[in-house]
């Protein structure tokens, strides 16, 4: 195994610490990622992968939600997150805001991250310090002679070992999709132009839940990479049900959120516009990425033959 020993300078506190990673990416498929064992891992906390078919996409296993945090907590909040976008947000800050259970970031924001953190000698955490290390190894950040950040090529998801199994399924599919966008932009351009051509009606109620869950709406590359892996998360059979029943239930308990759905059947307690436009989206969804890589709504491994 080669030993990689990138030094990675950041001010901790005043003080100047100095970071290392040891190992490199174990090239795998998602599904069996999902099923390697903890035994086999090199660092009892995470054990990091390369995927195989996308080798420009790293994943993260992480033991618990607790690691994941310490790693990518920050990062949500900086990338992704209403009101915190742009800014680096201290431990404190965060202590009592739910970051995510599962994570994605593309090499442009991953650099901006630490160059906005080196330029302010913000106080990152040590796991932080050694993602930064893991990124340059990988080539999906650069830092030039004088310690500035730039982006290189690739992206990065984490799912954790402690969400059930069927969620860890649904993470993987979900996060997978979004590295597969960060990295190709025919799926992006793809992207766009079924969000746009969304039904209006339909599209105030998604956005709305995004908003919902604190994610920043006014950012459309955001919205349209998001919307694109809430549609390919589940099979295109389920689509209809977790959006049509599921997610419009929870805008529904909301008084001032409601407005945005449309007609309910009562007899059924289901919304069948929104129920009728995802199961098509998704069924759109699916046929690219099956003709592009062999992959389905729910799937982001190719069926054994």
């Amino acid at each position: 195994m080669r030993v990689v020993c990138w030094l990675f300078l950041i001010f901790l506190g005043g003080r100047v610490h100095i970071f290392s990673w040891e190992g490199e990416p174990i090239p795998a498929d998602p599904r069996v990622i999902l099923n390697y064992s903890q035994q086999n891992w090199r660092d009892k906390r995470y054990e990091l992968f390369r995927w195989d078919v996308f080798p420009l996409i790293l994943i993260f296993d992480v033991i618990d939600y607790q690691i994941q945090d310490r790693l990518f907590k920050r990062l949500a909040f900086f990338v992704e997150k209403a009101g915190y976008r742009g800014k680096l947000a201290t431990n404190e800050e965060m202590a009592d805001l739910h970051g995510w259970n599962a994570h994605d970031y593309r090499a442009e924001d991953l650099a901006v991250f630490f160059e906005t953190a080196r330029q302010t000698q913000f106080r990152l955490n040590w796991e932080e310090g050694e993602l930064a290390n893991i990124l340059l190894d990988a080539g999906i950040i650069h830092q030039n002679s004088a310690g500035e950040f730039s982006p290189g090529t690739g992206a990065i998801v984490s799912i954790s070992r402690e969400s059930p199994d069927y969620l860890r399924t649904r993470f993987m599919v979900h996060e997978g999709f979004h590295g597969i966008f960060f990295v190709d932009e025919d799926f992006q351009e793809f992207s766009r132009r079924r969000f746009e051509n969304f039904p209006a009606s339909i599209k105030r109620f998604i956005i709305s839940f995004f908003d919902y869950q604190h994610y920043d709406i006014k950012n459309e590359y955001l919205v349209i990479n998001e919307f694109m892996a809430h549609v390919l998360q589940q099979s295109v059979s389920q689509a209809g049900e977790y959006f049509g029943k599921t997610i419009a239930s929870r805008i529904d308990a909301s008084s001032w959120r409601r407005t945005v759905l449309p007609p309910k059947d009562e007899a059924t307690g289901s919304w069948p516009d929104i129920a009728k436009a995802f199961q098509a989206e998704a069924a759109a969804f699916s046929a690219y990425v099956n003709q592009r890589w062999g992959l389905a709504a729910g799937r982001v491994w190719k069926l054994r033959s």
